[in-house]
């Protein structure tokens, strides 16, 4: 079988702000919740000072040429919210748009279409201090935030994304306490949930009033799941799980209610507005594609005691990464069919997707990355072979252009990067997949 892709697909490369900036008390930046928390609890963060990072504040245009060598098509990154609004949601810092500017402007002479996240892990902290996207007030200090990005960058940026990862930007740190403001709350957790969907409209609105050459959509964390068992109970609760973690997000943007499996959930309904539906159905605006972060699949089993009525199990015939996820490939093709069967004219991109190793002090031999190799072979074929069964897949974006601070899951402790980064020097190195990824992208198709 030929794994070729067409000849407009964006082989890309993806990073955020706050993972690889560094550059934290510099150009007018505001403290977000990364800086914040890290010196209140850096037992959270794994000893990730986000001041240590790959420093591409001041690099970027030297990465940027790195890419064009590769032959990169394309590049996802985010904007610093803190660094365009440093102390609250009405002053802007000249000098965060200025750096901004360059920044795009750079990627556009290297022919690389700009890709940008408005909200990726790293929230002003004086979000935070305000009440948190749990005020609703937050929906117009998102708008705000947009249409200032729009305003300045909507000229050069390509494709729009409003937040990545929303299920652990808004719901584990709300529910589950995985980042600030670090809460244990369902409750508040659905609701915050609720703010950031009217947040994600604002910011559609505000873009489609602008009349922007470019689309917008938003990155969702997409884990395909499966059943333990035919059992109809089993099979029942993988769709809910599904639902609750993935659908929560992309039945609103796309379709404009909450998935139809959940409509008679007390346990997560209830926690909403009365008039939630109102509210989506007055906000509602498509979104033109959308982002897929693939990692994992997730396996799920029915459950008489857990509040959701299902509970993950542990799928001992499949390989686990350093990170924890289990290496299946082909839950990308799943997932792939699975927009092209439930959203029907939705493009996607694959905005995420990659392998991490726990670092282990051989900078020579991290450079050695057979693995990530493998892993970025199989997948893409996987993508490939979704886009000749119908599929609409814009581009792929390998995790990570280069080694990151993984912020509160891992600290500086992974490399992700198809470029390493010495944290010390903060000297760069090819690893042998950037060699692959730039094979593969001048030949337009996996070996």
């Amino acid at each position: 079988m030929n794994f070729k892709f067409p000849k407009d697909f964006l082989f890309g490369a993806a990073c955020s702000a706050c993972q690889i900036e560094a550059g934290c008390k510099e150009g007018g930046k505001g403290e977000d919740v990364g800086e914040h928390f890290y010196t209140v609890f850096p037992e959270k963060y794994f000893g990730g000072d986000p001041a240590k990072a790959a420093d591409f504040y001041h690099r970027y245009r030297s990465d940027i040429l790195d890419m064009k060598e590769m032959g990169l098509k394309s590049f996802r990154f985010s904007i610093s919210w803190s660094r365009i609004f440093p102390n609250g949601p009405v002053e802007i810092c000249q000098a965060g748009i200025d750096y901004y500017d360059d920044m795009i402007n750079a990627l556009v002479e290297a022919g690389i279409v700009p890709m940008f996240d408005l909200w990726h892990c790293d929230l002003p902290y004086w979000v935070i201090e305000m009440g948190g996207v749990l005020n609703p007030e937050f929906i117009d200090w998102f708008g705000t935030y947009a249409e200032v990005c729009f305003k300045h960058f909507g000229d050069r940026v390509a494709y729009w994304s409003t937040i990545n990862e929303p299920s652990i930007n808004i719901m584990a740190s709300y529910a589950y306490g995985a980042n600030a403001p670090f809460m244990k709350d369902m409750g508040a957790a659905i609701q915050a949930c609720h703010n950031g969907i009217l947040a994600h409209f604002k910011a559609m609105q505000i873009y489609k009033k602008m009349n922007l050459p470019g689309k917008i959509g938003a990155v969702i964390h997409v884990e395909p799941t499966y059943s333990e068992s035919h059992d109809p109970k089993d099979q029942y609760a993988a769709d809910r799980r599904f639902a609750f973690y993935a659908g929560w997000w992309l039945d609103p943007m796309l379709k404009g209610h909450y998935p139809e499996i959940l409509k008679n959930d007390a346990y997560i309904m209830d926690k909403l507005p009365a008039n939630f539906q109102k509210e989506l159905d007055d906000n509602f605006v498509k979104a033109d594609f959308m982002g897929v972060n693939f990692y994992n699949p997730n396996h799920t089993k029915h459950s008489d005691t857990a509040d959701m009525g299902y509970e993950n199990y542990k799928n001992e015939f499949m390989p686990v990464d350093d990170y924890g996820f289990m290496y299946y490939p082909q839950g990308l093709f799943d997932v792939a069919m699975y927009f092209k069967n439930t959203y029907p004219g939705t493009q996607i991109f694959i905005t995420e997707n990659g392998i991490a190793k726990k670092k282990w002090g051989n900078l020579e031999e991290e450079r050695k990355d057979d693995y990530r190799v493998r892993y970025m072979r199989e997948h893409l074929r996987e993508v490939s072979r979704a886009i000749q069964a119908g599929a609409d897949i814009g581009g792929y974006y390998c995790w990570t252009i280069m080694d990151t601070n993984e912020l509160y899951a891992g600290g500086f402790n992974y490399i992700f990067g198809l470029v390493q980064v010495d944290f010390e020097t903060k000297e760069r190195y090819r690893r042998d997949s950037w060699y692959y990824y730039q094979k593969v992208i001048a030949n337009g198709m996996v070996d």
